[in-house]
């Protein structure tokens, strides 16, 4: 499982980024909840910890997610890209 997060941050930075099965777990430990409880709905939350799993797995020296979270302007479903699903 994927899913693809576009981050906007306070400054007008945009990133996007790939949550995948380390991003999945570590939102199941700080959620308590099952990935199979996302049918169900996904709330801003959700979305801000799965961006953020990835910020903190891909880069250095980030902040812990409630001082990081007060740089983040919008956090979006992206596109998937075609090309990734062939």
């Amino acid at each position: 499982m994927k899913l693809q997060l576009k981050i906007t941050k306070t400054d007008g930075e945009v990133t996007d980024v790939t949550a995948i099965v380390p991003d999945f777990v570590a939102w199941e430990r700080h959620t308590g909840n099952k990935i199979s409880n996302l049918s169900e709905g996904i709330g801003m939350e959700d979305l801000a910890f799965l961006a953020y799993s990835v910020t903190k797995r891909t880069s250095e020296n980030i902040q812990p997610f409630e001082g990081w979270i007060t740089y983040i302007e919008l956090i979006e479903l992206a596109e998937a890209d075609p090309k990734a699903t062939k």
